[in-house]
Formats: C-alpha cells, sequence, structure tokens
C-alpha cells in the first residue's frame, strides 16, 4: 500500500512538473513573439526604444548572444561567372534556457523553437518576405550579452541598404544568375521548412554543420540566334584560318545555294578574333576583344571591335566600315534545361512505342543498319552511336521530337541522320557530339531552325573530314566555363549556327548562317520557373539589453 500510495504521489509530481514546464514554454513563446513585434517597431525605423517584459522562473534565464547563428547573402551571375557576397553577418538571437532540453529563440526577425533532440519548428516568421519573384530581407541582428531578467530594453544601433545600391551595381531586375541565401543556426531546419513553404527555390540542408541553403533562380537569356558563330567569353580567343569561308543563306525563302550565298553572315565573339590565310567573312565580323587580319584574310562586311584592330590585313580587309564600339554578350548556359527535360522525358516517355525503332530494354536506337526511325514524341536514349552502314531518320510530319540523350552523340564514316517534315527536333545532349569522316545530318530545304543540339557548357563538339551538320549547335558558357569546346575544321559544313567556346576554324571549313534563325525561338520551354527577378535587401541591428 506504502508503495502504491508513493507511486501515486510520484506520478502526479512528474505531472505537475510536465505541466508546468508546458506553462513555460507558452508563456516564452508569448514573450518572445511580442519580443519579435516590438524589435521589428525599432529595427525598421518606426520608433527609437521599446521594453518588452521577459518574466523568467526561478529555473529558466533568457540570454543574449550576439554570435549565435549566421545568414550570407549571395548574387552569381552566370553570364559572366561572378559572385557577389552581399552580405555575411552574425544573426544574434535572445534564446530562453528552461528546466527541460526545449529552447526558444528570437533570431533574424523569428521565433524558434527546439526540442533537444535536433528537430525544429518557427513559432513566428522570420523578416524574409517572398511574392511575385521578389525577395525583400531586411535582416533583424542583434547586439548585446549577458542574462536579461524580467525586461528588456530595445534601440537602434543602424541600419545598412545593400541592394538595391546603384553605386554598387547592385540594381534590379536582375540579370541571369541566381540568389543564394545561406542560413547557419540551431535552427537551421525550420529555417529550411520555411524556405520550402514560402518559396519558389530549391532548399539544401548540411546537417552536420547546421547549414540550410536556399537557392533562387533568376529568369535566363536566350535571344534569337544572330550569327553563324556565337563564341566564347570575355579573354577568349578563336582563329579564322586557311581558306574558312563564312556566309549566309534565308532558309524561309529557299535551301542554301553555294558560296557565297548571301553576304549578311556574321560572327560573334565576347573575345579575341584572328582572320588570317585566305579566310573569307562574307558579311561582319563583331568581337568584343581584339582583332588581327593577315596574310589575305577578308572580312566583308562591317568590323565591330572592343579592343583593338591591328595586323597586315588591317584595315584593307575590311570591305564595310570599322569602328570601335562592339558591345557582346553572350547567351545564358542551357544547362538547367537539359536538367529539366532529363529528369521529365526519363521518367515519362515515348520509347515503348511500337512504331518507333527502339530498344526499350537498353534505350538505345535499333534497326539502324536498314535505316532506324523516330516519329513525333519524346524519347530517351543512353547514347547515339551511327557507324559501319546505321542510319537514322527523324520524320517530325507528326509534331516535334524530343530527345534527351544521357551520354554522347558520335556519328561518322559517311554515316547520316535525315530529318524530314516541318516541325522541330530538339535533341538535349548530356554528353559531347562527335560528327567525323564524312557524317552527315541533313535537314529537309536546309531549315537549321528544324534541328537543334543543346549541350552543357563542359561538353566537346567536334566537326571534320567533310562531316556536314544541318542545324544549331546551342551550348553556351557557364559560370565556370566559356561554353562547349567546339572544333570546326577539315572540310566540314555547318548550315545554321554554333553556340560555344569555339577556338579554331579552318582548313576550308563553311559556316552557312541561316538568317530564318534571327526569328526563331532558341528554347521551346522556359529553363526554369523564375523564382527571383527583383530583391530588397538590408541589414538592421538593434541592441537589446537587461532592463
Amino acid at each position: 500500500m506504502i508503495v502504491s500510495t508513493t507511486a501515486v504521489v510520484a506520478l502526479g509530481a512528474d505531472a505537475i512538473t510536465t505541466t508546468q514546464t508546458q506553462l513555460d514554454v507558452e508563456r516564452t513563446e508569448k514573450s518572445l513573439t511580442e519580443l519579435n513585434s516590438k524589435t521589428a517597431l525599432v529595427a525598421l525605423g518606426q520608433t527609437d526604444v521599446q521594453q518588452v517584459s521577459l518574466p523568467a522562473s526561478s529555473s529558466s534565464t533568457y540570454q543574449i548572444d550576439e554570435d549565435a547563428g549566421w545568414m550570407n547573402v549571395s548574387y552569381q551571375n552566370t553570364t559572366s561567372g561572378s559572385r557577389t557576397t552581399v552580405f555575411n553577418e552574425s544573426m544574434g538571437e535572445v534564446a530562453y534556457h528552461g528546466s527541460d532540453e526545449t529552447r526558444l529563440a528570437y533570431q533574424g526577425g523569428g521565433v524558434w523553437r527546439t526540442n533537444g533532440d535536433g528537430t525544429s519548428v518557427m513559432v513566428s516568421p522570420p523578416e524574409f518576405h517572398y511574392r511575385d519573384a521578389t525577395l525583400t530581407l531586411p535582416l533583424v541582428t542583434v547586439s548585446g550579452s549577458g542574462a536579461i531578467r524580467d525586461s528588456a530594453s530595445i534601440s537602434h544601433n543602424a541600419s545598412k541598404q545593400y541592394w538595391p545600391n546603384k553605386s554598387a551595381g547592385a540594381v534590379n531586375p536582375l540579370e541571369s544568375g541566381k540568389v543564394e541565401v545561406r542560413v547557419q543556426s540551431e535552427y537551421y531546419r525550420a529555417w529550411g521548412q520555411y524556405f520550402e513553404t514560402r518559396t519558389d527555390g530549391s532548399v539544401n540542408y548540411n546537417h552536420s554543420s547546421n547549414i540550410v541553403t536556399l537557392e533562387l533562380l533568376v529568369p535566363a537569356t536566350n535571344p534569337p540566334v544572330q550569327g553563324g558563330i556565337v563564341a566564347g567569353t570575355p579573354g577568349t580567343s578563336m582563329t579564322i584560318k586557311n581558306n574558312a569561308e563564312a556566309d549566309s543563306y534565308n532558309s524561309s525563302v529557299g535551301p542554301y545555294s553555294g558560296f557565297p550565298d548571301n553576304s549578311n553572315s556574321r560572327i560573334i565573339s565576347a573575345g579575341d578574333v584572328d582572320v588570317e590565310n585566305n579566310a573569307i567573312i562574307e558579311g561582319d565580323l563583331e568581337s568584343g576583344g581584339d582583332v588581327q587580319i593577315s596574310n589575305n584574310g577578308e572580312i566583308r562586311g562591317n568590323l565591330s571591335y572592343g579592343g583593338t584592330a591591328s595586323g597586315g590585313g588591317y584595315p584593307g580587309g575590311v570591305g564595310g566600315w570599322s569602328a570601335q564600339n562592339a558591345s557582346v554578350t553572350a547567351p545564358d548556359s542551357v544547362e538547367r534545361l537539359i536538367d529539366t527535360r532529363r529528369s521529365s522525358i526519363s521518367s515519362s516517355n515515348d520509347n515503348a512505342d511500337s512504331s518507333v525503332d527502339i530498344d526499350n530494354s537498353s534505350n538505345t536506337l535499333e534497326n539502324c543498319a536498314s535505316t532506324c526511325e523516330l516519329t513525333a514524341g519524346d524519347y530517351y536514349l543512353s547514347e547515339i552511336t551511327l557507324n559501319n552502314g546505321e542510319n537514322a531518320r527523324i520524320d517530325t510530319s507528326g509534331g516535334d521530337v524530343n530527345i534527351v540523350v544521357n551520354g554522347t552523340i558520335t556519328i561518322q564514316n559517311n554515316q547520316q541522320i535525315a530529318v524530314v517534315g516541318g516541325n522541330r527536333v530538339n535533341i538535349y545532349v548530356e554528353g559531347d557530339y562527335y560528327q567525323r569522316n564524312g557524317a552527315l545530318v541533313t535537314v529537309e530545304d536546309d531549315k537549321a531552325p528544324n534541328f537543334w543540339v543543346y549541350t552543357n557548357p563542359d561538353a566537346d563538339v567536334e566537326f571534320n573530314n567533310n562531316a556536314e551538320f544541318t542545324g544549331v549547335i546551342y551550348g553556351p558558357n557557364g559560370p565556370d566555363n566559356d561554353g562547349a569546346d567546339i572544333t570546326l575544321d577539315q572540310n566540314a559544313h555547318v548550315y545554321g549556327s554554333v553556340v560555344g567556346d569555339v577556338t579554331f576554324v579552318s582548313n576550308n571549313y563553311g559556316i552557312h548562317y541561316d538568317e530564318a534563325l534571327q526569328r526563331t525561338e532558341t528554347t521551346t520551354i522556359p529553363q526554369a520557373i523564375p523564382s527571383v527577378t527583383y530583391v530588397h535587401i538590408s541589414t538592421n541591428d538593434v541592441n537589446i539589453t537587461s532592463g
């Protein structure tokens, strides 16, 4: 009986303690939420000083720690590859330490709770606002130290506007790229859950370091292709030599008729360009860097450059005007587009359609010895290899054909891909692209806008030894690459355009720009839903003291 009574008393005491703890937590949440609202008034300039009651029990305290947690905001321009740190600041906190493992804190303009098991939840949202691709982040930081007894005094220290800030080049709307918000905090999981529910960005966790990262994408820029070659980034170089030829035609009027067809060709490079050894550009050259003309090199149209123009063939080798007025902006990488299409088409495709020549078990073309065929639909292939009597035919009469190639495309030894029909083929290549030894890619009536090959910026692309390609190779630069490394050599010909890092065009090579590309959308689907276009970022420091 005594044992039973003791057990009842013990259970009752535990229940009372649990209830008291719950009441303490509820009271603290209300107190910190009030601290949150009054701190916001001070931090955002609506008042100079505020007081708030923070009652603590004999077994609990409020502690100020100005070094607890940090936030880093950066912006990366994917066109230039440059990354700018907008700010990197300690957030600080006012934390409640109770009698159990429950911990509540005011941090970053929000109130958070953790139960000591690694999980955390948001009690009140931080000063982080996202709507209609606009991020407003007036981060509130805390200065001060020590314990708080009964009440706290809040005063304003300083505020700093980071974005927009015209004098620092921080302007809206953002150019293509991404905004990254990194938070290191004991409550990082709850920060991440907030980011996931309130934004359109991607959220990643580093659990070993208590860090969560939010990535917001800026809309990519991929304007219509304006030249037979669109190449490189500032600091790169391209040499056009050894009887290489560049001209243009307009497939909306008719197929290519022979060099020189039209004189509306354009070669565009963000870097330096050398034109030498009987190379002829039947049109204009635009270079963001230096241009050198030598050994009977010719630019029969206009020359626009950003650096200097020189060489034994300058200015006599320029048929039109010449001016230092170039401004070349490279298009954005399509890496995100390739990833998006690979993700969607790998999980849902038409590979099993019995009317097409695909081995569904290996995701490869079959029956190519007697010409394999694809028709309108979406297809996922591990690779494309055509060799030794193998050919392929793509019929777009019934609609567009979209192909994801998770590896490399190799066409060689006089083999052919023939495109017929009036719609479009889009090939998204994860690996490299090689076309050699008389291999052909032909499109009905030389309509380059009907065949697109998209590559990552680190891909290798090679045309040589009498290869002929009709369409567009599209592999612009990324943040860590100058674009797909494209080699054009040995009597090969492109009817359309190549976009990437072109270093050499030589040995009777022909670039025949299809002017119809000027009126053609570069991509048929958005690369990604734009998750940020405008940002408004500041830090606002407050001093919190006891009393």
